[in-house]
C-alpha cells in the first residue's frame, strides 16, 4: 500500500469514527461506501471521502474538518491525493 492509500484509509477510519460519534445515520451513502471499500481491502474513495468530510463539518462546524474536505477536493479536482 503506497503512502497516499494510507494516508486516505486513516481519512476513512478517522470519518467512519466521526460519524458515529456523532450519530449521523450510517444508511448515509458516503457512509456505506466507506465501509464496504474497508470490509473490501479497497483503498479509500477521494469522492466519498469529500462528501464524509462535508457533512461532519457541516453537521459539527468545525473548522478542522472543513480544511480537510477543502484539501481532500482540491485533490481530486488535481486528480491525485497528495
Amino acid at each position: 500500500m503506497n503512502r497516499i492509500e494510507t494516508q486516505l484509509d486513516a481519512l476513512r477510519e478517522r470519518a467512519l469514527a466521526l460519524s458515529a460519534e456523532l450519530g449521523i445515520d450510517g444508511g448515509a451513502w458516503y457512509l456505506r461506501v466507506l465501509e464496504e471499500t474497508k470490509g473490501a481491502g479497497v483503498p479509500a474513495d477521494l469522492g466519498t471521502l469529500v462528501r464524509a468530510y462535508w457533512e461532519l463539518q457541516r453537521v459539527t462546524g468545525r473548522t478542522d474538518l472543513r480544511d480537510d474536505w477543502r484539501g481532500l477536493a482540491d485533490a481530486l479536482w488535481q486528480g491525485d491525493a497528495a
